[in-house]
């Protein structure tokens, strides 16, 4: 299923952390997180280049052209990635990461968010408001819904206990079954929809443009807490997510920490420059890049500072965790892995 909802709490690594390698991939990237395949790191570009970096190392295994931008991020569906097309004719590609080959093409209007993996298959949104559930050994289309017309998504869609939410720059969120497409329930929160949702233990996370970060029911789609700031032109991020708490940044770049059943603020964090990336919750720890080319630990419970790190370029994507480390995309081209310092007994 898909990538979210994100790692528990204990999983990952913890602080402090180094720069281990950096790689230039040429061009900037989107908002998702990179992928992790076996033992690489793979990459889309707005280039339209699929870089495959080794993990250990950072060295280039290969980069592909799928076309003339690729914005939001691909799917790796067993031995196969499909990459979604911003710009061109076509809508999908279809690789053997095995053969290093093209399996398919799909014809059809631009892919700008990224692609959710399901069984079997994959789920997408592209320009016309198309819905589409395909079948990854064909790119055979099982179902498609028409959302209403203008609706514009940015984000990928969430796959999460046999739905499919997706949200839209109108305020509209929508949940359809992952089975045949129709609509479960929809809901207008009033509010532009930037920012991709997170579910949790039956509660949706929706991040809006105007201050307002909601928890809705995955089931009904009743509002479960508002948490609405005071300035109402604050745009949150998409946040991260575990059993206690919701951390989200914000274009006002500060790091608020919400307790995951009331929406109350437990702890906020002033930074230097604004926080658009998704934070990442892991190793006791909440990781989260700046636009002023600098990327932050703070404690998860308390919000205390535990290390930065100054990048070469501002954060825009969510992270990506490994085992034993993470990996960030920086603006305008480069992947770097942070990995915790050795001590002198491992060096």
């Amino acid at each position: 299923m898909d990538i979210r909802p994100l790692p528990e709490v204990e999983f990952g690594p913890a602080p402090p952390l180094e720069i281990a390698w950096t790689y230039n991939a040429r061009a900037g990237f989107g908002p998702d997180a990179p992928l992790l395949f076996e033992d690489n790191v793979l990459v889309a570009t707005r280039q339209g280049e699929l870089h495959v970096i080794d993990l250990a190392t950072g060295k280039r295994g290969g980069a592909k052209r799928f076309g003339d931008a690729v914005n939001g991020s691909p799917a790796v569906i067993g031995k196969t990635v499909v990459v979604p097309i911003a710009l061109g004719r076509r809508a999908l590609t279809a690789y053997d990461l095995d053969l290093s080959d093209i399996r398919w093409r799909a014809r059809g209007a631009s892919v700008l968010a990224g692609i959710a993996s399901v069984e079997g298959g994959g789920v997408f949104v592209n320009t016309v408001g198309e819905v589409q559930r395909f079948e990854v050994e064909d790119g055979t289309v099982v179902w498609l819904h028409q959302l209403p017309e203008g609706t514009r998504v940015h984000v990928k869609p969430l796959v999460y206990d046999g739905l499919v939410i997706v949200v839209g720059d109108s305020g509209m969120v929508r949940a359809l079954s992952l089975n045949d497409g129709t609509v479960q329930w929809s809901a207008d929160v009033n509010s532009p929809l930037y920012a991709a949702p997170v579910a949790y233990d039956k509660q949706l996370l929706v991040s809006t443009t105007r201050g307002i970060l909601l928890s809705m029911d995955v089931d009904t789609g009743e509002i479960v807490w508002n948490a609405a700031l005071e300035d109402e032109t604050v745009h949150f991020s998409s946040p991260a997510v575990d059993d206690e708490l919701v951390i989200a940044g914000a274009s006002d770049g500060v790091l608020r920490a919400f307790n995951i059943d009331t929406g109350s603020i437990e702890w906020t964090v002033q930074c230097s420059d604004a926080l658009v990336a998704q934070p990442l919750i892991a190793g006791g720890a909440v990781y989260v890049g700046s636009m002023g080319n600098w990327f932050y630990a703070f404690d998860r419970t308390s919000g205390e500072l535990l290390q930065e790190i100054e990048l070469r370029g501002r954060v825009k994507s969510a992270i990506g965790l490994t085992s034993d480390g993470l990996i960030v995309l920086t603006e305008p081209r480069y992947v770097v892995r942070l990995s915790p310092v050795k001590t002198d007994d491992e060096v």
